[in-house]
This record gives C-alpha cells, sequence and structure tokens, in this order.
C-alpha cells in the first residue's frame, strides 16, 4: 500500500475578478499630478518672468517639462501589467495614490520655490 496526500472536501480558492475601480482609482489620481501641471505651468511662467531673478532647478525642469508628470498613468498602466495576477489592481492603485500624491506635492513645491526665495531676499 503506498502513501496518498490526503484531499480536501473544500475547493480551492477562486482568484479574486478583475477590480476595474481599483486601476481606475490609480489612473485618476495620478492622473490629477500632470493636468494640474500642464494648467499651472503657464501661468507661474508669466509670473516668474515677471520677477527676473534665476528659478531653482526643480521649477525651471517644470516649467521646461510641464508634461513630464503625464507619464504617471502610464506607469500605473506598467504596474499593472508586470504584477503579479492576484493582486495587481492593487499594486497599481496604490502605486498611482502614492505616485500621484507625491507628484503633486512635488509641483506646487516647485512652483511656489521661487516665490519663497524671494521672500528670503526681502
Amino acid at each position: 500500500m503506498s502513501y496518498q496526500p490526503p484531499r480536501s472536501p473544500l475547493p480551492s480558492p477562486a482568484q479574486p475578478p478583475f477590480n476595474p475601480l481599483w486601476l481606475l482609482a490609480g489612473l485618476g489620481a495620478s492622473s490629477i499630478a500632470g493636468v494640474g501641471s500642464l494648467l499651472l505651468a503657464p501661468h507661474f511662467r508669466r509670473v516668474f518672468a515677471s520677477f527676473g531673478a534665476d528659478l531653482p532647478a526643480l521649477t525651471g525642469y517644470l516649467l521646461d517639462y510641464p508634461w513630464a508628470p503625464c507619464l504617471l498613468p502610464l506607469l500605473v498602466l506598467a504596474i499593472w501589467a508586470a504584477a503579479p495576477r492576484p493582486r495587481r489592481d492593487r499594486w497599481a492603485c496604490a502605486f498611482g495614490v502614492f505616485a500621484g500624491m507625491g507628484a503633486a506635492a512635488l509641483v506646487v513645491v516647485a512652483l511656489y520655490l521661487p516665490i519663497f526665495g524671494l521672500a528670503a531676499t526681502i
């Protein structure tokens, strides 16, 4: 008589279904920073031109490349495609939300940094 492994009467757990709301939340949160930079950078460019002072490197980069934060939704989709299947929609959401919040904060800091520098010299 050979050994037979025990058999469970319960079926194996099914993979969680794809939830598009997680992916859409990640895409939406990451899109906010991109759209915000595209809408705000031209207005701040006019303000900074009236200053006549040198801009910090971070501000100059944002004014030269205001479309750079718009690449975050593409990274969210890349994370979604590369992550393990059972939780890839949640990984994409987490990355999109955290990257979107970080990029939005970085955009605000980059746009207000020259104003703070000007206030420090006065």
